[in-house]
């Protein structure tokens, strides 16, 4: 992997390497896997990884000599990773909107009535 500027880390967040990667989705395979917690933990760097892939991937498409072909398919993998961003930053936007929120129990023995509420 090229070595990463300074400035394009998060708070001291890299990309993900190889091994990384790799365990990581060893443990989201597992049948016991805590996602949330897994995500949690890991989400800025899997977003780290998607913004430098996509840098990657626009300098690709920028070369004069690029191929049709493999323009289409840089063009297609771009707009993966533009999801991805998307579904990474959502995430992180609810985490912190969750984050917000207390959980407040209103004298009721019945768990449907525990309702969030938030310290705004």
């Amino acid at each position: 992997m090229a070595k990463v500027p300074t400035e394009l880390l998060e708070d001291g967040i890299g990309p993900l390497s190889i091994e990384r990667l790799e365990a990581g989705l060893r443990i989201l395979n597992a049948p016991d896997a805590d996602l949330k917690s897994f995500w949690d933990a890991n989400v800025a760097t899997f977003r780290q990884t998607v913004l430098l892939a996509m840098r990657d991937t626009t300098d690709a498409l920028l070369s004069p000599t690029i191929s049709l072909q493999w323009r289409a398919q840089f063009e297609r993998e771009l707009d993966s990773l533009i999801k991805y961003l998307e579904l990474a930053d959502r995430y992180i936007a609810e985490r912190k909107r969750l984050r917000g929120m207390k959980l407040t129990l209103r004298h009721s023995r019945r768990p449907t009535r525990w309702r969030p509420r938030s310290t705004e």
